[in-house]
């Protein structure tokens, strides 16, 4: 007996794809095996009349019958999930999923009875700990088996198209709506993560534990300390007690907002977190943080019809506008990771005078990658951990682009950026050091949306489109139909289901709040730009403050301040050309301009790089230091301030472009100081700080950063911030002990102050909002005329992603149209697991298959039936 107990729990360890009949038919196995293991626990405990004891009884009689509910509900779905799959050799889709989990759900319970069964009867058997185990596995069933309900809906709404998506006329309110109502709660608590793999388990429980603990500093009142200790404290509540953090979980994925939803993802981009690359990566040669100036691009059209091609050899070769990305805020550069693990021949940052390490021949490749987080988290940075490793594999440089994030940024701005960026990677091959022979575009998630717009893009404009398409786990449907992969969201730990449309709806669907805002930054950013020229029209004399850094030859003329920083002096009009050409990148074709070289890392260290050196700009650090290309430096030694005409600057909002006379630039400047600030990445970014207008010329301020100390005023300041730490000190022990409320969004603005009165609502509240019907926000809405031009296309996605069922769609649909494409379904890894790649085996085993993918893209031979693509860069 205790043979044939051993063995379906040797077989639960890899947790296998039903995909044939016998298989199917082991699965089930495992339904009569647990339910055998409950009735033996049943017969046990029937006669312990304790509290504990008739609590394991009820658990494990609920538990079977939830069981004997759940088997002909997956026999159903057994019976025409093969319908909806890719290819017979990549079997997968949402249906499957569910199948998957509720198996992960059976053998994870049948190891705990069994476990109950074996040791019931010892002196340290726990039976108020393990009661909880068995209660939690049984909501747990009941919930699956309303999934299941919800998964057969699904099936009469597209068994005559054979979709995932059903059509327009249904809708996820009425999916919702035909079953009960899901308890969200069992899926954060003790089962946390059962149906991930062993190496991932203990992950999804730390960043659960500090999800919950971070929303509690997040939504507290009070200083660092205070939240910094709060934290403390919480963490080992909600480790210590799942029930409440399941609670807190489910509450923060209700009612936070997308702010709160950046803020924790962004805790991915903290200065230790930026550092942990260099030493437990590979090591580069370069990585460097580059910026793309937005300037007037052409590229060379190329004719996707060989016939016309043939037929106009002898005409001029016709060139393409690259329109220059302006929606939602205007014209401003686009910074971009450049990673390779040697240095090559014409690298940007590389001197050939000055040669210092071996100079490699230029790579016939050149991989352009978009980072994910849901369009309004992450960057390039927070992805450089397995981007390393793929520099290394691969032998080729990549360009990672941080492109602007909603919702400060929504569609199609991010768009816009990706695709000018790759225009502008085609016309400067030489400097990303590569020759242009096979560019592959690869991202995961929202950046994998990104790339196939770009490709999307370069299509419909007749320009070089990529010779290849990596994507993984990517949505190709931005909108709200339901399919049943993305009920998979109900359930994940990294991406919550009120997370996933919070990010959508920030990106597709801003709100006129943001709409407003992006137009009043606009128009300030176009008055800093009117101002600054009416000012060299006009040769007005700017002041501003000097330094006692020791400037290079190269730059304007200064007086000598010594140590006193309190000294002045003046910008002459020479300086203000440089504002006006601050757009012209080393290789445009107009002008050269004169780049401002700053390393963030190195403080005020300032290289001026003349015209006839504009192509060869040399790089301060090898590896892992960003080297920002930035625009005119207008700097003191302690604020080390860069100021463009392209930074969002705080400033009144009665200026506008009308009001740019001599007297109003004067007033601008004397009511303004330089500062810095802190935005959401913890990057100290410039702003322009209105002057107090209790403060005299007498009272010149010492700037020390954020905060201006006044000479005179320092004593009262310095006994005010102790007064200050006091009472925050005071305050703290009282704060730390409470949870905090969370602010419901939308119209519900009233606070949840106890989290035991929060009850389980639809999930369909969070749908109520229109989607724009675009092609370029939804690729799987892209025409056949477009996607019959695709290039090779690899696609990769995991089981257990609510985007499973895009991919697996999109990857139809380019097959039918005769397109290169393939799939590859990897079981037991989240969404986003190529961030775990150097912490979990599995993820890095999933990071090694995309660099397979995309090595074949780069190794595919240039066929001359194939007019997309061309040998070398434009």
């Amino acid at each position: 007996m205790m043979d044939q107990q051993q063995q379906p729990q040797q077989q639960g360890a890899e947790i296998p794809i039903t995909t044939t009949a016998s298989e199917e038919q082991q699965s089930l196995m495992l339904f009569d095996t647990l339910i055998d293991l409950c009735r033996n626990n049943i017969s046990y405990f029937e006669g312990d009349d304790s509290e504990t004891g008739l609590r394991l009884h009820g658990a494990f009689v609920g538990l079977i019958d939830h069981i004997e509910m759940a088997k002909p509900l997956v026999r159903t779905v057994q019976s025409f999930m093969h319908e909806y799959d890719f290819d017979p050799s990549a079997p997968g889709n949402g249906f499957r999923s569910f199948l998957y989990v509720v198996e992960c759900c059976v053998k994870t319970a049948l190891k705990l009875a069994r476990y109950v069964m074996e040791n019931r009867s010892t002196i340290l058997f726990r039976k108020a700990l393990y009661v909880k185990e068995v209660e939690a596995y049984n909501h747990l069933m009941a919930s699956l088996c309303t999934c299941l309900q919800h998964a057969q809906t699904l099936r009469e709404w597209t068994r005559e198209s054979g979709d995932l998506f059903p059509d327009e006329s249904h809708s996820v309110e009425e999916l919702f709506s035909r079953g009960g109502i899901i308890n969200q709660y069992c899926f954060y608590g003790r089962c946390l993560g059962f149906q991930f793999c062993d190496s991932i388990k203990p992950l999804l429980k730390f960043i659960s534990i500090g999800m919950a603990g971070f929303s509690e500093g997040y939504y507290s009142e009070g200083g660092r300390i205070s939240k910094a200790t709060s934290l403390m404290y919480t963490s080992t509540k909600y480790m210590l007690d799942p029930e409440l953090r399941a609670r807190r979980i489910v509450n923060i994925s209700q009612n936070s907002n997308v702010d709160f939803c950046k803020a924790f993802w962004f805790l991915a981009e903290s200065e230790m977190m930026h550092s942990l690359p260099s030493f437990v990566g590979f090591k580069v040669k370069v990585n460097r943080v580059i910026t793309i100036p937005p300037e007037p691009i052409q590229l060379k059209r190329i004719s996707h019809n060989p016939e016309q091609e043939s037929g106009t050899g002898a005409e001029e070769d016709v060139f393409v506008d690259i329109p220059i990305p302006k929606s939602h805020g205007g014209a401003a550069p686009i910074k971009a990771r450049l990673i390779s693990v040697v240095k090559r021949k014409g690298m940007i940052g590389e001197r050939s005078s000055s040669q210092r390490s071996t100079i490699h021949p230029a790579s016939r490749g050149l991989l352009f990658h978009c980072h994910g987080g849901g369009f309004v988290a992450q960057s390039s940075k927070s992805h450089e951990s397995y981007l390393r490793e793929w520099a290394v594999t691969l032998n080729v440089p990549i360009l990672s682009i941080d492109y602007s994030l909603a919702p400060e940024a929504p569609f199609p701005r991010a768009l816009e950026e990706v695709f000018y960026a790759y225009c502008w990677a085609l016309r400067n091959c030489e400097l990303l050091g590569t020759t242009g022979e096979r560019i592959i575009l690869a991202g995961d998630s929202a950046g994998a949306n990104l790339n196939l717009g770009c490709a999307m893009r370069a299509i419909e404009h007749g320009i070089r489109r990529p010779d290849g398409i990596f994507i993984a786990y990517c949505p190709v449907l931005i909108s709200f139909v339901p399919s049943p992969a993305r009920m998979l969201c109900l359930m994940d730990p990294l991406l919550p289901f009120g997370f996933m449309m919070r990010c959508l709806k920030a990106y597709a669907c801003p709100s006129f709040e943001v709409l407003e805002e992006n137009r009043k930054r606009h128009e300030q950013r176009q008055a800093i730009v009117n101002a600054g020229q009416q000012m060299r029209n006009n040769n007005v004399v700017m002041v501003v403050p000097s330094s006692d850094a020791p400037r290079e030859a190269t730059t304007p003329d200064r007086s000598d301040s010594g140590d006193d920083n309190s000294m002045w002096e003046q910008l002459n009009s020479a300086n203000t050309v440089q504002l006006q050409n601050q757009h012209l990148s080393p290789v445009s074709d107009t002008a050269s301009d004169t780049l401002a070289l700053k390393s963030q890392s190195l403080g005020n260290t300032i290289d001026i790089i003349s015209p006839d050196e504009s192509n060869t700009i040399t790089s301060l650090e090898e590896d892992s230091q960003p080297i920002t290309l930035q625009q005119v430096n207008l700097n003191t030694e302690r604020s080390n301030v860069t100021v463009v005409d392209d930074l969002d600057l705080d400033m009144p909002s009665d200026i506008s472009s009308e009001q740019n006379t001599n007297q109003n630039v004067s007033n601008f400047i004397n009511s303004y100081v330089l500062d810095t600030t802190t935005n959401a990445a913890g990057e100290l970014e410039p702003i322009l700080r209105p002057v107090s207008r209790s403060q005299s010329e007498e009272n010149i301020v010492l700037d020390i950063g954020r905060e201006a100390i006044s000479v005179q005023n320092l004593q009262e300041r310095v006994t005010s911030a102790a007064s200050n730490f006091v009472s925050k000190v005071s305050n703290t022990l009282t704060s730390i002990t409470a949870s905090k409320p969370i602010a419901a969004s939308g119209s519900q603005n009233e606070l949840q102050t106890n989290l035991d009165a929060l009850i389980a609502r639809s999930p369909s509240d969070e749908f109520i909002f229109h989607v724009p019907k675009d092609s370029h926000l939804s690729p799987y809405w892209a025409s056949d005329e477009v996607l019959s031009q695709f290039p090779p296309t690899k696609i990769l996605t995991v089981v257990l992603d609510p985007c499973l069922d895009d991919c697996v769609m999109f990857a139809k649909r380019l097959k039918g149209l005769n397109r290169s494409v393939s799939l590859d379904i990897l079981p037991g890894l989240p969404h986003g697991f190529l961030n775990f790649a150097t912490i979990s085996k599995e993820a890095h085993e999933g990071s090694k298959l995309c660099v397979q993918r995309i090595t074949e893209l780069l190794e595919i031979p240039t066929t001359l039936d194939d007019p997309g693509t061309k040998q070398g860069c434009c």
